[in-house]
């Protein structure tokens, strides 16, 4: 539509656009046909306008002059009354005929218009809505196949409103192409030839409006994509400064900081705002160019016409002109719809790009072709020269670590030594820089990644219930559990008796985040739901620190219940779950620096002897 066309970047992301109608193309074929018939009828209706004023009005009103026409230059003496009466009532057949066929033509088209549209309508938005929601679902898709790295450096307001804003902005353009647009553009070409057919010079005065037409949108169209962009962007941050005010309201709250937060939101939510009205002044300067080209057109296609018509050029007919201006008319509407169509486009390409630029994020490496099933540990997990970072320094460097079958091993160390690491490193969250990490000495990449998971059971310091009841929560990793065993699970982890006490047991409500819980209950669902999962391997992250020592008495007996027979990784800090492991290794500057009994990293480990001392200086010290 624009001289210079858009950017070939940009043509392929609308191509891709288009590309998510193809399982629907029975459908889109429907509406593009219906819309064909709709735009025809709309242009025929206005086309009528000729026959009845050429063929109706004019031979009815000036009925006389049109005998004389008939009867030719023959002397009034020479043609009997009888004649003049017989051609006067041929004359008027001829009306009536044409009046019938008027008559029956507009009836046709009003019984057949509505129902043109409503089918094109229906099958539009059917189409256009399950489009949207594809969107959103390979979005949500696309986001569990993202691995944890892109979700840890990401942003969860932005994902949020890609998912969300970003694919109805973009859909927005599909909705107008294959809803109205093709309506609209055949209307256009529908009516262009009609407008040669009655009068071919006043047609081309009519097209000169096209290069400036063009220029407009072009110049607009870039400026509106740009504007855009910086829109959506902004989106994103409305979005995740609302979410961290939803995640963080209970510290809000004790810091009495809601009107700091109002104030960060309102910025933020005005920036946006600012934004927008960039988009929307474009958009409206665009549209506004555009109609003051179509009406200077149509003004001078008018007036030229009644000067051709007052001066007899062209063969210009009344019935030619009237019908030439009703159809020109009807060509403001398409014309105007087709610019805003151009510019929804321009406003949803940046949009389209950023739902694009989630899809195409690398996901999880799959699994090589001969990857293997694990049933079970046999004799060790062995951590072998293992090096990692996350882009600045070492985290990992020269890792040695064997856990053996069976066995409890204490990882201990300060807080940012690396010791969560080790166990995403053991989950498959995150692969080796260098070195390797084996189970029974095959290689943790050659082991099929869904069968390792299924072996291992997480509970981390920061217990997660989705906003589901106990029941659901504890069977999540076991959906075809029965009751039963969900019962045993939770007796297990200490978790029936204050589930048997809440007024609707285990089908209560946890709340979003588990919130209607205290921390001790939620642990002890998750230590439940690691139970019924009945795994060959166990890593517990921190499982007791946020806890009281009530609570973290409750949980510690519901992890030992959990422990025995199974390979455990114990990440702690406190002396009290340490106390449960066969042997302790204490993580120091990416290395191993000691690993033993408690009495031999005692003995060892200077570390070890520090972090010991610090948790009882305060027990120590006198109360002053």
């Amino acid at each position: 539509m624009t001289g210079d066309g858009p950017e070939p970047s940009q043509a392929r992301r609308l191509l891709r656009l288009l590309g998510y109608a193809r399982p629907y193309l029975l459908l889109v074929a429907v509406t593009i046909v219906f819309s064909l018939l709709y735009a025809g009828g709309l242009t025929g209706r206005a086309y009528l306008a000729k026959p009845l004023f050429d063929d109706v009005l004019v031979p009815s009103l000036t009925a006389g002059e049109l005998l004389d026409d008939v009867l030719g230059e023959a002397p009034p003496e020479t043609v009997s009354p009888e004649v003049v009466e017989a051609q006067r009532s041929q004359l008027r057949a001829h009306v009536d005929e044409n009046l019938a066929l008027l008559i029956a033509a507009v009836v046709v088209l009003v019984l057949a218009m509505p129902l043109l549209r409503f089918v094109r309508d229906y099958s539009g938005e059917w189409v256009m809505t399950r489009i949207g929601v594809d969107m959103q679902i390979g979005l949500g898709e696309k986001l569990l196949r993202l691995p944890l790295s892109y979700h840890w450096r990401g942003n969860r307001g932005d994902a949020v409103a890609r998912v969300t804003n970003d694919t109805l902005v973009a859909n927005r353009a599909q909705v107008l192409i294959f809803g109205e647009a093709v309506q609209d553009v055949a209307q256009v070409l529908l009516a262009l030839s009609w407008m040669f057919f009655l009068s071919w010079p006043l047609a081309l005065l009519a097209l000169g409006v096209g290069p400036p037409v063009a220029g407009t949108l072009a110049f607009f169209g870039r400026r509106i994509r740009r504007t855009s962009q910086r829109r959506q962007e902004q989106v994103s941050e409305v979005v995740q400064r609302l979410m961290q005010i939803l995640s963080g309201i209970r510290v809000i709250k004790s810091f009495d900081a809601e009107e700091t937060e109002r104030g960060s939101y309102r910025f933020e939510a005005m920036r946006y705002f600012r934004r927008a009205m960039r988009v929307v002044s474009n958009r409206v300067m665009s549209r506004s160019s555009v109609e003051l080209f179509s009406q200077a057109a149509f003004a001078i296609g008018l007036l030229a016409g009644v000067a051709a018509l007052i001066n007899q050029l062209w063969e210009l007919t009344l019935g030619d002109l009237a019908a030439f201006t009703v159809v020109s008319a009807m060509l403001y509407r398409p014309v105007k719809n087709l610019t805003r169509l151009y510019n929804a486009i321009q406003d949803s390409l940046p949009a389209a790009g950023r739902v694009f630029a989630l899809l195409d994020a690398d996901e999880e490496p799959s699994d090589p072709p001969d990857a293997r099933d694990l049933e079970r540990v046999e004799r060790e997990i062995r951590f072998r020269d293992v090096h990692f970072n996350y882009g600045r320094q070492d985290v990992l460097n020269g890792l040695e670590l064997t856990l053996r079958a069976g066995e409890t091993l204490a990882l201990v160390g300060r807080t940012g030594a690396g010791k969560t690491t080790v166990a995403d490193l053991l989950l498959r969250f995150l692969s080796p820089e260098r070195g390797a990490l084996e189970i029974d000495g095959v290689d943790l990449r050659q082991i099929r990644r869904s069968s390792l998971r299924r072996l291992i059971s997480v509970v981390s310091q920061d217990p997660f219930l989705f906003d589901a009841t106990l029941l659901e929560n504890i069977r999540y990793g076991c959906p075809e559990a029965g009751e039963r065993r969900v019962r045993e699970a939770a007796r297990a982890a200490n978790a029936h008796e204050f589930i048997e006490r809440l007024p609707q047991g285990y089908d209560t409500p946890a709340g979003e985040l588990g919130e209607l819980l205290s921390g001790g209950q939620r642990q002890r669902i998750t230590i439940a739901r690691a139970i019924l999962r009945d795994p060959q391997i166990l890593i517990f992250d921190e499982a007791t620190s946020a806890l009281d020592a009530k609570a973290e008495q409750q949980v510690q007996q519901a992890i030992r219940n959990l422990m025995d027979g199974r390979t455990v990784l114990l990440i702690a800090h406190r002396l009290s779950s340490v106390q449960a492991a066969d042997r302790i290794a204490v993580l120091e500057d990416g290395r191993i620096s000691a690993v033993g009994t408690q009495a031999e990293v005692l003995r060892d480990s200077a570390l070890y002897r520090e972090l010991v001392e610090l948790q009882l200086a305060p027990a120590d010290e006198p109360a002053g």
